[in-house]
């Protein structure tokens, strides 16, 4: 027997099926709710719905605070099941815990630097770029000449932002560190506990 949830938003309603094989997710019409409920107590699979079979299926993540389940399957794919009421939404995990007993349970909070791995990496590769750039502003402005030969490639581009002047390359990458000091600590708020089932 499967089991499913609903959620209402402005035009249909989203689903959430689950059966010994695989999960479905979709959206359906208000009035074809009936009809989708008549045929899962026929033990039907509506059609129009997105399958995921469990043999597929590398990892789910449930983390708290957050709307989704994520789903990973296949080499580089990855869906959501979106639920904004919290209870459901681990209800989904539960259900799914129960059905997958041969995926590895485990809970925990990432540590800062797994978690935020990619806005500390954005941050360190802008200012490196910086201080070259910074390096060429403050050599130029010396009066030292450049040649620059062979193709364009990174060096030319950190030499052409050095042309802007000192004042101007401080003026871009504090904007810019700011930017990403800002999406670290607002990523950072969202870290918390997540539930895996791994294969």
């Amino acid at each position: 027997m499967a089991k499913y949830w609903t959620s209402k938003n402005n035009k249909n309603i989203d689903v959430v099926l689950i059966d010994n094989n695989s999960i479905y997710k979709g959206n359906i019409k208000f009035e074809a709710l009936n009809h989708f409920t008549k045929q899962i107590e026929n033990n039907k699979i509506p059609e129009g719905l997105f399958s995921i079979p469990f043999s597929y299926i590398s990892r789910i993540e449930n983390q708290k605070n957050k709307e989704e389940i994520k789903i990973y399957f296949n080499k580089d794919s990855e869906e959501e099941l979106i639920s904004k009421n919290e209870t459901v939404k681990n209800e989904m995990f539960c259900y799914l815990k129960d059905v997958l007993p041969k995926l590895v349970y485990s809970k925990k909070t990432p540590s800062f630097f797994k978690y935020l791995k990619p806005q500390l990496f954005a941050i360190f590769f802008t200012i490196v770029i910086f201080l070259w750039s910074l390096y060429y502003a403050i050599q130029i402005e010396n009066g030292v000449e450049y040649v620059l030969k062979g193709r364009a490639g990174l060096r030319t581009l950190i030499y052409s932002i050095g042309l802007l002047g000192v004042t101007k390359v401080i003026l871009l990458f504090t904007i810019l560190i700011g930017i990403g000091l800002f999406s670290l600590i607002r990523k950072n708020k969202t870290r918390s506990e997540i539930e895996q089932l791994i294969r």
